[in-house]
């Protein structure tokens, strides 16, 4: 009986060990594909839909369906999101992926025509056509043209969410007189612009300031209708 009872004990410390030996042998990180790469960059009023992902262990196999995804899309907004991925095997070892979802200004683009009210040195109101381009580096940067009635004038913005901020020094000639001196134009307007559908995208309004110098500056309220 004595014998019997020490062979039992002693498989059972063998299964133990063996199963110990198994869970402390597992030091391998389970691995997150991303179906279509780390970044995806889409214009505002779009649709994100994530474009998928596997998980896999070396020894508990495909962990797909066992991965938590965090994070969200606001594609009426211009912004940098980041959607997590994680997971975990038997064995308490994770692995986590992220994806960055760029949504970009790209759609503001286009003709504009202005009204524009200024107050300070050049007071009056105004009427004219602007021209945005979206920036060929940056996705939260527009490059408007002819901006506020200077003929070639070009002033760079930063979209982020729903705004758009100005924040430059430019040279120019802005009296005419042929000579070129600096100003500074910054302001941010909330709510600028109004995404209308996956298509659809336009400024609405921009608010700033042009700090000529020397006491002269003007204050400018300008109401933009896409062309």
């Amino acid at each position: 009986m004595k014998k019997t009872f020490a062979k039992i004990a002693a498989a059972i410390v063998v299964i133990a060990f063996i199963g110990v030996s198994c869970t402390e042998d597992d030091i391998t990180n389970p691995t997150i594909t991303l179906t279509g790469g780390a970044t995806m960059t889409l214009d505002l009023g779009a649709t994100y839909t994530d474009p998928g992902f596997t998980a896999n262990d070396d020894k508990d196999g495909d962990l797909t369906s066992q991965v938590t995804v965090t994070g969200t899309v606001n594609t009426s907004q211009v912004g940098a999101y980041e959607i997590t991925y994680t997971v975990s095997d038997e064995a308490g070892n994770s692995t986590t992926e992220t994806r960055m979802v760029y949504v970009r200004a790209n759609a503001l683009a286009g003709s504009y025509s202005v009204h524009a009210v200024v107050t300070g040195a050049g007071a009056g109101t105004y009427d004219y056509t602007e021209v945005v381009t979206a920036s060929g580096v940056d996705y939260n940067k527009i490059i408007i043209s002819d901006f506020n009635y200077y003929p070639n004038l070009t002033v760079s913005a930063t979209v982020t969410g729903s705004s758009i901020s100005f924040n430059e020094t430019k040279s120019y000639d802005w009296d005419g007189d042929g000579t070129a001196t600096s100003a500074d134009i910054t302001g941010t307007t909330l709510n600028a612009f109004e995404v209308v559908s996956a298509t659809v995208s336009r400024i609405v309004t921009l608010s700033f300031t042009i700090n000529y110098g020397g006491g002269q500056v003007d204050q400018v309220v300008a109401t933009y209708t896409k062309n």
